[in-house]
């Protein structure tokens, strides 16, 4: 088995609060291929699917309305499909009761294609981008978080308090249950997508804020930071072993 390099953490106001980091990953060079690459997550390679074509599944009820009352938002002016939005909506219920965007011809019904005026591509990510704000801002919980993995467990501090801990590592093909067998591709697993200029805690400095705390991630930044600086490198992350 391949093994990885982890670094805990304790949030400075709440020394119940914990983080583990997969720094093997968060030192990698991944970074998302979209439009310059990507085959696509199907069985037939796709140049603007991408991960789109299973539609996004919400987190909560707060994610499902969040993304809903974005048609009216983005409006004909940033979605494609967005009469057909209109018309039956844009959630879809799943075996299990779950809910998760609809799909429109093949992909996720918020997915601008090739033949839309600004391009393919997500339509809550180009209105983002027109905008100048960052994309999870109005995208679905799933779709700015992946490539990490977000795992929160609950116990028991030695004084007896709650104790909450959250790791973060990335999602693999694995990480997806039975289902990602079925993936034509998968991005973290493959050197395609292990092209990017900075590492991932750089990249996605902005994600990883979110999902722990401005005092947590510069901590997260200063250790890593130095790592860099004196050539302290990390176990490889395993796609560059096997590759």
């Amino acid at each position: 088995m391949l093994e990885r390099e982890w670094l805990s953490l304790t949030e400075p106001d709440d020394s119940h609060d914990r983080y583990t980091f997969d720094i093997t990953f968060l030192l990698s060079g991944y970074t998302c291929i979209y439009g310059r690459g990507c085959p696509s997550i199907g069985a037939q390679p796709s140049a603007v699917l991408g991960c789109c074509s299973l539609g996004a599944h919400y987190v909560d009820a707060e994610d499902r309305e969040r993304v809903e009352a974005m048609v009216d938002v983005l409006g004909s002016d940033y979605m494609q499909h967005h009469a057909d939005a209109l018309r039956r909506g844009v959630t879809a219920m799943v075996p299990g009761g779950e809910y998760r965007t609809r799909i429109k011809d093949g992909g996720c019904i918020f997915l601008n294609r090739g033949d839309w005026h600004a391009g393919p591509g997500c339509a809550m990510h180009q209105y983002a981008i027109a905008r100048g704000e960052h994309h999870m801002t109005y995208k679905p919980e799933v779709c700015w978080i992946v490539p990490l993995r977000r795992e929160i467990s609950e116990g028991v501090a030695d004084d007896g308090a709650p104790m909450v801990t959250t790791t973060i590592t990335s999602y693999d093909r694995g990480s997806w249950g039975p289902g990602g067998s079925d993936f034509g591709w998968w991005c973290t697993d493959s050197p395609l997508a292990h092209v990017g200029e900075d590492p991932v805690y750089v990249s996605m400095a902005a994600e990883l804020r979110a999902m722990t705390s401005d005092a947590v991630y510069d901590e997260l930044a200063a250790y890593l930071d130095d790592r860099r600086a004196h050539a302290r490198k990390p176990l490889p992350f395993p796609v560059y072993v096997r590759s």
